[in-house]
């Protein structure tokens, strides 16, 4: 079973979201036998890697076209900086159903010379809305309105996918909406892939902050929506319960954030921490915090601390929007509500069989299931 992929940036290391989603779904199609064609864009000094060329029979790599002629097009510019000859001549090299990871990679997905192929995208997002929340989230800025111009170009770019033959939707919401707007497609959800295994010599290894009990918000903290949840939980909750220990973890925090942070006695600030040291912080937390306030696509770190921590999960709302996970957390949402959860739950003991369990029903869930995609394909 041969299949092409076209992933929309280097899925290795997998130190994001959209990145672990693409890898470990690689993985778990290369395990399941299929031979797979891979073409690569790279872009922000991602590098060639031997990791994802392992996985595939053939890996193909383009570079992608940034600045200010891609924005220039009527195209959404995370489409017209990934158009390339090169990737359409590959393509059509033979007759293999071919993945398009994300509506970025999509350029193609019309084209004539592509007619009669099995073509299947896997929609991360609904993009547009993603965008609107993105330009939302800044302040009024050239940034703001490359977001707002962009949303809108997703808007009416998002038609494409009625040249699919198929899209895998990445949570029920988006499923919903997708389906709503394109009845007559074969549209399914395809549930995200992650890591979904405890390793062992994290399990077993020293406390980060020597047995004493914490609570944790982790993410990329250079992202906007990150940075506003992190600073929420300093000023709205840490400063509210000085009893209890919380650590901000991630990478880049802007000099805001780390004078906030400073200002709380009982609040740790972890700046860029290595994967390891990263994961131990998750797995010994006796409260992982789980909050955003963009309720779009489905957060890859409330999956990941779901199959990792040994303790609670406290999430919000609009962290749990369209997906099954409520049962899986606490859920509260204003700032009483999370402080409550947190008094309560501080003075619970963790399970560690807990994380154990939870790996088994986010596997009854669909997490990792492939055959959304093998459906078909022979």
């Amino acid at each position: 079973m041969h299949l092409h992929v076209i992933c929309f940036d280097q899925p290795y290391p997998p130190a994001y979201g959209g990145a672990v989603e693409m890898y470990y779904k690689l993985r778990e199609l290369h395990a399941a036998g299929f031979k797979l064609i891979l073409h690569i864009f790279l872009y922000n000094n991602a590098q060639q890697q031997e990791e994802t060329e392992r996985l595939a029979e053939k890996t193909y790599y383009y570079r992608r076209k940034t600045g200010i002629m891609p924005n220039l097009s009527l195209k959404p510019y995370i489409v017209e900086s990934r158009r390339s000859p090169e990737l359409l001549d590959n393509l059509c090299r033979d007759s293999h159903p071919i993945l398009f990871e994300g509506l970025h990679t999509t350029f193609f997905l019309s084209h004539p010379r592509l007619a009669g192929r099995l073509k299947m995208v896997r929609t991360h997002n609904i993009e547009h809305t993603f965008y609107f929340y993105l330009a939302k989230n800044k302040p009024l800025s050239w940034r703001a309105l490359f977001f707002v111009v962009e949303a809108a170009k997703l808007r009416i770019y998002e038609r494409v996918l009625r040249h699919a033959d198929r899209i895998l939707a990445i949570s029920q919401a988006d499923t919903d909406e997708l389906s709503a707007r394109y009845p007559d497609h074969d549209v399914r959800l395809l549930q995200c892939f992650f890591d979904n295994k405890t390793d062992t010599s994290i399990a077993t290894s020293q406390h980060p902050l020597d047995e004493k009990p914490y609570i944790l918000y982790h993410g990329n903290l250079a992202v906007s929506e990150n940075h506003r949840a992190a600073e929420y939980i300093v000023r709205n909750i840490a400063m509210q319960l000085p009893q209890y220990q919380f650590v901000i973890a991630g990478r880049q925090p802007a000099p805001q954030l780390e004078l906030v942070c400073h200002k709380a006695d009982n609040v740790m600030l972890v700046s860029n921490p290595q994967h390891d040291y990263l994961q131990k912080l998750i797995h010994h937390a006796h409260i992982n915090l789980m909050l955003t306030f963009q309720p779009t696509g489905i957060k890859l770190k409330l999956l990941t601390t779901l199959a990792k921590s040994a303790g609670y999960c406290i999430a919000n709302n609009y962290m749990l929007h369209g997906n099954k996970l409520g049962s899986l957390c606490c859920c509260a949402d204003t700032a009483e509500q999370i402080i409550a959860a947190v008094d309560k739950l501080m003075q619970q003991p963790t399970c560690p069989d807990a994380v154990v369990q939870r790996q088994e029903q986010l596997r009854q869930l669909g997490f990792g299931d492939i055959s959304s995609i093998a459906d078909g394909i022979g």
